[in-house]
C-alpha cells in the first residue's frame, strides 16, 4: 500500500533545505502579493485552497531531470525541507491574522446568535486536546504534529466561519477570473499526470499479481491518493457550480479535468466516493442538467479506458504508454468485485466471478486499517486521542450534518444538497486517507468553512422571512 507519505518525523522548521524548493516561496509571494490587493474573506479562503493545491508543486520540477526517480523516492522519504515549511508557515500565519480581524468585527456583531457555535467548535477543540494528554505517548514527535494539525484545522473554521458570516459577497467578475485561473491549474495538473503514466515516470508504481507494473499519477500534489482527493472537491465544486452560475460551459470542462485527474491519480476510492456522491445529489435536486455531474464522471473514464485500450493502440500500431493508461481504467472497474470478493473471503463465502482477490488489493485494503502505516485517518485520530477526541469530531460532524439537512428541509436547492455532499466527502475521506496532514486538513477547513457559512446565512435568512410572514398574518 503506498500510504500518504508526505509527513517527516522531523521538527517543523527543520532545515533541511531542497533547491526546488525556491518555487514554493516564489508562490507564496505571489499569493503575498494578492492579499496586498484584496483581502476580503472569500479571497482569503480561494488562497488558502490555491496555495495547498500549489505547495508541493515544486516536486514536478524532479520530473525534468534524468534522476527524477531518487529525487521523488528523497522527496517523499523526507517530506518538505525547510524552505517550503518556513514560506507555509509565513503564508498561514498571515491569513490566518487576516481572518483573525474579519472574525473579531463579525463575532462583535453578531456575539448572541454565535455563541453557541463557538462554544461547539472551541469545545471539540479542548476535548481533542484533553484526548492527546490522556494518550500521550512520549517522544512521539509524529502524535503531537497530528494533534497541532487538527487544532490549527479548527482554529481555522472558527474564525473563517464567523468571518464568513460578515462577507461572503463576491462579484460575478472575480468568480469568472479564479475559475479561469483554477482550470488552467487544473489542465496543468491533468497533463503533468498524463506524462507521469504514460512515460514511466511517476513516483507511484507497484507490480501487480500479473507481472505488470501499474503507474499512478500524483502530479502537483505529490501522492496519488491525495491528487484524487482534491480533484474530488473540485469535481463537487463545478457540479454545484453548474446549477449556479451561467457558465455552464466551463463547469461542465472543470468536471471533465477533474475526472481525468481522479482516473490518472488511480485512487478508487476517490473515485467510487465521488460517484456515490453524484448518485444521491440528482434525486435530491430538481432541477434542470441535474444528472449531467453523475453522467459526466464515469463517461470521461470509460472514454479515457477504451481510447487508450482500443482505439489509439490500433491507430498508433503502439502498446507503450497506451497500455499503463488501460490498466488504469481497468482497475477502477474491477474494484467492486474485487471489494466483493475480499468481503466474501473473510466471512467465509466462496468468492464471486472472477474468483480470489489480488494480493495487491489485499494489501492496498489491509495497509488502511492496519500496520502503524496505515491511512485511515479516523483510526489514526483514536491512536492520537482516543474515544473522548473521536467522539468530539463525531459529534461536531452531526451537528453539521442536522445544520445541512436542516437547510435542505427549508430551501431544497443545489447549494444545500452540495453542502451536504461536500461535507460527506470530507468525512469518509478519513475512512481511506489520513485527514491530519497537509494539506488535506487545510482543504477540508475552507471546504467546512464555506459549508457552515451557508448554513447559518441560509438560517438566518430562514428566521428573517418566518418573521416577516408572522408580522403581515397579524
Amino acid at each position: 500500500m503506498i500510504g500518504l507519505n508526505l509527513i517527516s518525523e522531523e521538527p517543523v522548521l527543520s532545515m533541511k533545505l531542497n533547491p526546488f524548493e525556491i518555487a514554493n516561496v516564489l508562490i507564496v509571494i505571489f499569493l503575498l502579493f494578492q492579499l496586498v490587493r484584496r483581502r476580503d474573506v472569500v479571497t482569503l479562503l480561494l488562497v488558502l485552497f490555491a496555495y495547498g493545491s500549489l505547495h508541493f508543486g515544486f516536486a514536478v520540477i524532479a520530473l525534468t531531470t534524468h534522476e527524477s526517480a531518487s529525487l521523488m523516492i528523497a522527496m517523499h522519504n523526507d517530506g518538505g525541507g525547510g524552505l517550503a515549511k518556513l514560506s507555509t508557515l509565513v503564508l498561514l500565519s498571515v491569513i490566518f491574522v487576516f481572518l483573525g480581524g474579519h472574525a473579531y468585527g463579525s463575532y462583535v456583531q453578531n456575539r448572541r446568535s454565535e455563541n453557541q457555535t463557538v462554544i461547539y467548535i472551541l469545545t471539540a477543540m479542548g476535548a481533542l486536546f484533553l484526548g492527546y494528554l490522556l494518550n500521550y505517548r512520549y517522544d512521539d514527535w509524529l502524535q503531537l504534529k497530528n494533534v497541532i494539525s487538527l487544532e490549527v484545522m479548527f482554529a481555522f473554521i472558527l474564525i473563517g466561519y464567523l468571518g464568513v458570516l460578515g462577507d461572503l459577497i463576491v462579484g460575478n467578475k472575480r468568480i469568472y477570473a479564479w475559475g479561469m485561473v483554477g482550470l488552467i491549474v487544473l489542465a496543468v495538473a491533468d497533463g503533468v499526470a498524463i506524462y507521469e503514466v504514460f512515460c514511466h515516470n511517476a513516483w507511484s508504481q507497484f507490480r501487480d499479481s500479473s507481472g505488470a507494473i501499474i503507474y499512478r499519477a500524483s502530479s502537483i500534489l505529490f501522492n496519488p491518493n491525495l491528487f484524487g482527493f482534491w480533484a474530488s472537491l473540485i469535481y463537487l465544486g463545478c457540479a454545484y457550480g453548474m446549477h449556479t452560475f451561467k457558465s455552464h460551459r466551463m463547469m461542465i470542462l472543470g468536471m471533465i479535468l477533474a475526472s481525468i485527474a481522479i482516473y490518472f491519480s488511480g485512487s478508487r476510492s476517490a473515485g467510487y466516493l465521488l460517484l456515490a456522491l453524484l448518485l444521491f445529489t440528482p434525486l435530491l435536486i430538481k432541477e434542470r442538467l441535474h444528472w449531467v455531474p453523475f453522467l459526466i464522471f464515469p463517461l470521461t473514464i470509460s472514454i479515457i479506458y477504451f481510447g487508450a485500450a482500443r482505439l489509439l493502440p490500433s491507430v498508433i500500431s503502439s502498446n507503450i504508454g497506451w497500455n499503463e493508461i488501460a490498466m488504469l481504467g481497468e482497475r477502477f472497474f474491477y474494484a467492486p468485485i474485487n471489494l466483493i470478493n475480499y468481503v466474501f473471503m473473510h466471512v467465509g463465502v466462496p468468492a464471486g466471478v472472477p474468483a480470489g482477490v489480488p494480493v495487491e488489493v489485499s494489501i492496498a485494503i489491509e495497509g488502511r486499517f492496519v500496520g502503524e502505516g496505515r491511512d485511515a485517518g479516523w483510526l489514526i485520530l483514536y491512536q492520537d486521542v482516543g474515544w473522548l477526541g473521536v467522539i468530539a469530531i463525531l459529534w461536531g460532524s452531526m451537528i453539521m450534518m442536522l445544520w445541512g439537512m436542516r437547510t435542505y428541509v427549508a430551501k431544497r436547492s443545489a447549494a444545500s444538497v452540495y453542502a451536504i455532499a461536500a461535507l460527506c466527502c470530507c468525512l469518509f475521506t478519513g475512512l481511506v486517507m489520513r485527514f491530519q496532514i497537509f494539506p488535506v486538513w487545510l482543504f477540508i477547513s475552507v471546504t467546512l468553512t464555506l459549508c457552515l457559512g451557508y448554513w447559518k446565512r441560509s438560517a438566518v435568512h430562514n428566521e428573517v422571512l418566518m418573521g416577516s410572514d408572522a408580522r403581515t398574518n397579524n
